[in-house]
């Protein structure tokens, strides 16, 4: 039975190592916010930190930090839960896991990586209810950079990963503002999004292997349905750019590329749903989706000839074409021939 429910649930998907893990979860006991809890879900990680700590060693340790922190500070404690799959299921079934875990009204991701600006939930949470209202999403401002060897953030000139509307949009418009207008992006950190509407989205997505584009699908649902949505200028999140999977200069093993070719499953999930709904979309929105489909098989294509060492690209060519299918892989390496692949 879960305990009384949180106003916020800061749920944190490990994915593979923990080398950043501590620092994301030091700026999370640094909020100062009432009452919020904090869930840790691993996929089956095997890696340490730079101390040789595994995961559940790292948040026990930030538990007892975040307790001294919010004692000194005489505000109430955080529970710190940690939940792990024995197996590696990908980033989708993390998330999932995330939103069943989670207790509270609203949720926001940090991904493990990255770090919340100070005060970020009471930014965040005062937006959504701001003069009685609840919106459904609330997006923060979010700075892409790098960390030094002492831990201080180094901003980027530019944050082309959070693209984010200032002011507020209402039903159907908000699904269009990002599909068609991309007035935001569809990352999910950055982002206190209420639970129920998380939950709402896993009801149409089956169990999904999935490690790349992940934040598409999920966004595609939560867009579809939430009617609400409010982007504010206070400084959320840090955002360390380059440091994922798709940064990778070198892909030398074909487990790394299984990773990447995974971004078929998204558009798998997303196109059996509109054949079920076509009548609920615009010939425009259909459109869009199929030239999103193209962009990244097209990006998988250039991953493909600039990052895969030369011994595996036979092979890397044939599990693409399983993954999308060789008629459409195919089609679309003629379209890039011709230059004709947008994003």
């Amino acid at each position: 039975m879960k305990k009384s429910q949180p106003l916020i649930s800061v749920c944190i998907p490990l994915f593979d190592t923990e080398p950043f893990l501590a620092q994301c979860l030091r700026s999370v006991s640094r909020q100062d916010f009432s009452d919020f809890e904090v869930v840790v879900v691993s996929d089956a990680s095997r890696g340490r930190d730079e101390k040789g700590r595994v995961a559940k060693k790292i948040v026990k340790l930030a538990q007892k930090e975040c307790d001294r922190l919010r004692k000194a500070k005489n505000l109430p404690p955080v529970p710190f839960r940690f939940v792990e799959h024995r197996e590696n299921l990908g980033l989708i079934e993390v998330r999932r896991t995330l939103a069943f875990e989670a207790c509270g009204f609203y949720m926001t991701q940090v991904d493990s990586d990255d770090q919340m600006e100070e005060g970020a939930l009471t930014a965040l949470y005062a937006a959504a209810t701001e003069n009685n209202a609840s919106f459904d999403i609330v997006h923060g401002t979010s700075t892409a950079g790098t960390f030094d060897k002492d831990g201080n953030f180094l901003p980027a000139k530019e944050n082309r990963y959070g693209k984010i509307f200032y002011g507020e949009i209402f039903d159907r418009e908000l699904f269009r503002s990002w599909l068609i207008d991309g007035k935001f992006t569809a990352n999910t950190w950055g982002k206190l999004i209420k639970r129920d509407l998380w939950l709402r989205a896993y009801e149409n997505i089956p169990y999904t292997e999935c490690n790349m584009a992940d934040d598409v699908l999920l966004f595609f649902f939560l867009a579809q349905y939430a009617k609400s949505y409010r982007g504010i200028e206070a400084k959320v999140y840090r955002y360390r750019a380059n440091s994922g999977m798709s940064s990778a200069r070198k892909i030398d093993n074909l487990h790394k590329w299984k990773m990447i070719c995974s971004t078929a499953s998204v558009f798998t999930v997303i196109s059996q749903w509109i054949q079920a709904h076509e009548k609920e979309l615009l010939s425009d929105e259909i459109e869009r989706i199929r030239g999103m489909t193209r962009f990244y098989i097209a990006n998988n294509l250039r991953q493909l000839h600039e990052s895969v060492i030369p011994e595996l690209k036979e092979e890397a060519h044939s599990l693409l074409c399983e993954y999308w299918g060789a008629h459409f892989v195919e089609s679309v390496e003629k379209a890039m021939l011709h230059g004709s692949v947008n994003s």
